[in-house]
């Protein structure tokens, strides 16, 4: 199975909201203690879950142009992927795993749907909350200590449901995925 995790390049943006693709990845690679390697557009990890092979992609361009390589990789592969996004329309605390569905106003889903002709692939969605300000300018600002905190509590959760996914079958890792929500006053 291969894991896009979507996100923009670069240290500004690297703990972002749009970034929670990238920072999914990057936690379950320090989980499995392995490293990501830089290929031609994009920087790839592979480890083991539930005794399968797990292919961690993250495509190295702009948010709406991962469509290119996402289809790239894909193309040249018969095994199953997921598409791990922020998302402004989930408070943060809550993650969705869908098997399909339109993009929701992403642009990385946006390019995806653009180069593969069609919206029937799995993704799991990392919400990021709504903001009261403009919208490109909230998903570029960084989470805050309290923010990324529950972050990752969230993925760590979301990588639970990835393994269900793998040794069970899509329906229960929706349902176990879907149920989270992690709750702190705090912030």
């Amino acid at each position: 199975m291969i894991l896009f995790g979507l996100g923009n390049p670069g240290l500004q943006y690297r703990s972002t909201r749009h970034n929670a693709g990238y920072v999914f990845l990057e936690q379950l690679a320090k989980l499995h203690r392995k490293r990501f390697s830089t290929k031609r557009g994009y920087k790839r990890a592979r480890l083991y879950m539930a005794g399968k092979e797990i292919v961690l992609i993250k495509p190295q361009c702009w948010m709406n142009q991962s469509g290119d390589i996402v289809a790239g990789i894909i193309r040249d592969s018969d095994t199953d992927f997921l598409v791990i996004v922020d998302d402004i329309n989930l408070p943060l605390g809550r993650i969705r795993l869908r098997s399909k569905g339109s993009d929701g106003g992403h642009n990385g889903l946006r390019s995806i749907i653009d180069e593969l002709g069609h919206t029937n692939f799995p993704r799991l969605r990392l919400g990021v909350g709504r903001p009261d300000e403009d919208i490109v300018s909230y998903v570029l600002t960084s989470f805050t200590t309290a923010e990324r905190t529950l972050l990752r509590q969230v993925i760590q959760k979301g990588i639970q449901g990835i393994e269900i996914l793998l040794r069970e079958n899509f329906q229960k890792a929706q349902n176990f995925i879907n149920s989270i929500m992690i709750d702190d006053p705090g912030i």
